[in-house]
């Protein structure tokens, strides 16, 4: 059925009813000059019809009494010899032409309504696997958590070296697959439309890099003078954070990790650059699917999933990732996708306490 609604829709029926009549009577009263009358109710007809089709019963009755109305005036018309025989057959050739009308709009429609309800079972299933995915991944981390608590304690509490030592081994795989598990559920939520909202990138660029300085020995530093932009702040950080994830494993202390935010013609450029040890070029190609490495990760290697995750967020998104690299020298991987300006906040939404107001102010260029 009609998208614009049965109020509407009943108006418009009703006003079509009216002028379909005058004309039909027109057709009868204007011998000689019924063309154009005749032709205004079919045509007014096929675009009423294509703007909210009728059910099938009512589209046959009000098809068949136009036909029969406007056949009848042609005839009449033809009885009296004002009219050649042969304009008759107008409206059979008329009642063709609309027959096909309709058989495709309802063809149209169909298949409208068929691709209607294969998205919403898209996102229904969409739906199921993020939820499947959140809570087994919850269970599975709560477990090893678990898990990971009695190891850890028997490594604490044990007298003997070997079972301290094997205790350790465990407790830090344990990590590991803890670590697997919530970027497993990364990867499956960044790909996840999500309903874009108001996201200050300076000040989101400042609280990343607040965080991640505690965690490691770098020259940390970002730049910003994006502002305020509409898009999704979880899955930007989530991004981010795999990027820094790998620029801090593949640097050492005193190495540089910087971030920088630019805005370019409808899109925002995020770059993440690093002075670390720098990927083969032979791997450039490989290293953002899934469970891959770079070939001189060795003992640093993650999961396989940080760049994976950032490939898919981006994809998702119609944006793009690429990364220069060179080795001894660093890497910088860049981020670019589209974005729109946030709509000005209202008054009452854009009271900050001076803290708040200093800590967005200094975003714009922040180093540790």
């Amino acid at each position: 059925m009609s998208d614009i609604g049965s109020r509407p829709k009943a108006v418009l029926v009703a006003v079509w009813a009216v002028f379909a009549g005058v004309n039909c009577y027109l057709t009868f009263a204007l011998p000689g000059n019924e063309t154009i009358p005749y032709h205004l109710v079919w045509a007014s007809f096929a675009l009423l019809y294509g703007l909210c089709p009728w059910p099938r019963r009512a589209t046959m009755v009000v098809f068949a009494v136009i036909m029969t109305v406007t056949g009848i005036a042609l005839i009449r018309h033809a009885m009296a010899g004002i009219i050649a025989w042969e304009e008759c057959s107008e409206t059979v050739l008329m009642g063709g032409i609309i027959s096909l009308l309709i058989w495709h709009v309802n063809r149209q429609w169909t298949a409208q309504a068929r691709l209607r309800a294969l998205q919403q079972a898209d996102r229904y299933r969409s739906e199921q696997r993020e939820n499947a995915a959140r809570f087994g991944s919850h269970e599975v981390r709560t477990r090893l958590t678990i898990a990971r608590g009695y190891a850890q304690l028997i490594a604490d509490q044990s007298v003997e070296h070997t079972v301290r030592e094997d205790a350790g081994l465990v407790v830090a795989e344990l990590v590991k697959a803890s670590a697997l598990a919530t970027n497993l559920l990364t990867l499956v939520r960044v790909v996840e439309p999500s309903a874009p909202e108001p996201v200050n990138v300076d000040r989101m660029l400042a609280e990343i890099l607040r965080r991640w300085s505690v965690t490691a020995d770098r020259a940390w530093s970002a730049r910003s003078a994006v502002g305020t932009v509409l898009g999704d702040n979880e899955r930007l950080e989530a991004m981010l954070d795999c990027l820094l994830e790998n620029a801090v494993r593949f640097t050492g202390p005193g190495d540089t990790i910087a971030m920088t935010a630019e805005t370019q013609v409808g899109e925002m450029v995020l770059t993440v650059r690093d002075t670390g040890a720098g990927i083969p070029g032979t791997d450039l190609d490989t290293i953002f699917d899934i469970f891959r490495t770079a070939s001189t990760a060795g003992e640093r290697a993650g999961s396989g999933l940080g760049l994976a995750i950032v490939k898919a967020a981006m994809e998702a998104r119609d944006g793009t990732v690429s990364v220069t690299s060179s080795l001894g020298r660093g890497t910088t991987f860049t981020l670019r996708f589209p974005v729109e300006p946030a709509p000005p906040a209202q008054p009452e939404d854009s009271v900050f306490d001076p803290i708040d107001q200093s800590s967005l102010i200094e975003s714009a260029d922040v180093r540790f």
